[in-house]
């Protein structure tokens, strides 16, 4: 009997990258691990390549000179210069630390059906995550995408 259901699966990103006021492609991170033949590390392979993007989330620290509400804003594209756009600037708060300020994650639930062939049905295994502050500067460390299937 085939298995049937929901099944989440995240693909998780240990990174170092700076975080400024503005958008750049020397700043942005590619969510390799979502194709390449297996999806999420799950071991699908093509050309199972539909799923939900449910939820990003991406730690920050080094956070220095932020605003009195800080917010981080994120694209995902499917080019790594940034141009082709799936999931349009999406912002949100910064939920700092509780003990040290210069910490901070932000949570985005994303609800979007993905399949990632292009118009000429080339598949395209990768997603690439852009961002930036609302003002001063940060170091995102981990960046998570949760899928379903």
């Amino acid at each position: 009997m085939a298995a049937t259901g929901s099944f989440f699966h995240n693909s998780a990103h240990a990174v170092n990258i700076a975080a400024t006021n503005a958008y750049a492609a020397a700043r942005s991170h590619n969510m390799t691990n979502l194709g390449g033949g297996t999806m999420g590390g799950t071991g699908l392979t093509a050309p199972k390549r539909r799923y939900m993007l449910r939820t990003l989330y991406i730690k920050l620290d080094d956070l220095a000179g932020l605003s009195a509400t800080p917010t981080l804003t994120v694209r995902l594209t499917r080019d790594a210069n940034g141009n082709d756009t799936i999931v349009g600037d999406t912002t949100a708060s910064i939920s700092l630390g509780v003990t040290t300020a210069t910490e901070g994650a932000v949570t985005i639930a994303i609800d979007f059906a993905y399949g990632h062939n292009d118009v000429s049905g080339v598949t395209i295994d990768n997603l690439y995550l852009f961002w930036k502050l609302d003002q001063g500067t940060a170091n995102v460390r981990r960046i998570e995408l949760t899928t379903e299937e």
